[in-house]
């Protein structure tokens, strides 16, 4: 039976709805116990025996969603649109190295559930997961070497604690840091901003700026500067849409409230119209080392989507936590596929793109690959390939890859 955890306070009825299933990447087998947080929110749900997992009320709207198990790799997406019947399937790692953080995640000195924590160097995530019923969290596969522990909940400001993960013992046994980690409780605060169109920079009223996630809703219009001022929002990681007819909505997700702060968009418009809407594919990419090794960060892969039998063709790079997104897509039938120089191509089956649609991409590193002098691995030997990506790793590799390895959403 399905556990449902609504943290959210409520008091208008919610539209949309989110499901899916959560495996092992390893051996396809079902996850049981994973949490699946929508971040921006305090929902939560937790899979079944059969790895299954459903959120039943969700305000309609652009997310971030976070999947972690015990013993696993926690993994994120980017904006994810959820509405009616909404799905997403999740696939976790197991750990590629034996170090772990350990403790307990309190919110306001009481040990909670459902804190997003994350083993940071810079600005790249090496490992996170979501801290379990009475606070237990485990963060696994990680390398020796410094990190930045950070804690996230809705409602609550973050909180980061510096430590050092020492190398394993010479018998090769798992290291192990424990590290708890406090939450303060959070205010409300103002988000304010100006909201800017595309093709018309004298009159930028009648767009309207929400909070996605909040019943009863949070939004504010903008006035003929443009300008917004939403105030009551709460504290944590959130969401934020701005919309206007015409036009496609923008979305932010993952911003810190920890104080009043401001935030700009720019509307570009919509050529079809509303008769003739467009959607958006978004999503993560990750990237398998050979051998378990660490890999690279999946910042600057390609993702690329295109018409089958059409003209429509357009082409995006991975952010530093593997997200993407493509906006202005017109309906359709369409494939979708990533690349990045040194990796085996992936092509989505076909697919119809009559809604905003979310799809992962997981991309294994080609044995074949020749980097050059030096260690088989990104950015090591002859210089000729970039970490990044690049060169024939782009659209044009994706549209003559259709012969290649498929790999079904």
């Amino acid at each position: 039976m399905l556990l449902f955890i609504a943290i959210l306070s409520s008091s208008a009825s919610r539209a949309g709805s989110l499901a899916g299933k959560v495996t092992r990447a390893d051996t396809d087998a079902a996850v049981a116990g994973a949490l699946v947080a929508l971040r921006g929110t305090g929902l939560l749900a937790i899979s079944d025996a059969s790895g299954n997992y459903s959120l039943p009320a969700v305000p309609n709207g652009s997310y971030g969603l976070t999947c972690a198990a015990p013993g696993l790799r926690g993994s994120s997406t980017g904006a994810t649109w959820i509405g009616d019947d909404s799905v997403h399937d999740f696939v976790l790692n197991p750990p590629s190295e034996a170090g772990q953080i350990q403790g307990i995640a309190s919110c306001a000195g009481i040990a909670c559930q459902g804190v997003l924590l994350s083993a940071n160097q810079g600005n790249r995530t090496l490992g996170q997961t979501i801290s379990q019923a009475g606070g237990s969290f485990t963060i696994v596969g990680l390398a020796a070497g410094d990190y930045d522990l950070r804690g996230e909940k809705y409602a609550h400001l973050p909180k980061t604690v510096v430590l050092t993960l020492p190398p394993p013992a010479t018998d090769g046994g798992s290291t192990l840091v424990e590290q708890d980690i406090d939450l303060s409780a959070g205010g409300s605060y103002t988000l304010s901003g100006v909201v800017a169109l595309s093709d018309n920079p004298l009159d930028r009223s009648g767009s309207t700026v929400r909070c996605n996630g909040q019943e009863p809703a949070l939004a504010s219009d903008t006035n003929t500067g443009g300008s917004y001022a939403l105030a009551g929002v709460p504290a944590g990681p959130l969401s934020f849409t701005a919309l206007k007819t015409g036009y496609r909505s923008a979305t932010r997700i993952d911003i810190q409230m920890t104080g009043d702060r401001t935030l700009n968009f720019v509307l570009e418009k919509d050529d079809n119209g509303t008769t003739n809407p467009t959607y958006r594919l978004s999503g993560a990419l990750s990237l398998n080392a050979l051998d378990g090794g660490t890999p690279p960060s999946p910042a600057g892969s390609h993702v690329s989507i295109w018409e089958v039998d059409g003209q429509f063709r357009r082409q995006t790079t991975t952010d530093d936590q593997g997200s993407f997104g493509i906006d202005g897509i017109p309906a359709g039938k369409y494939q979708a596929g990533a690349s990045r120089e040194g990796y085996l191509t992936r092509v989505a089956d076909e697919f119809d793109m009559q809604a905003d649609r979310s799809m992962d991409f997981s991309l294994d590193m080609d044995p074949d690959y020749d980097w050059g002098p030096g260690d088989a691995a990104p950015g090591t030997g002859c210089g000729c390939a970039s970490s990044a990506g690049g060169g024939l790793a782009g659209l044009v590799l994706l549209l003559f890859a259709l012969g290649r390895k498929k790999w079904a959403h």
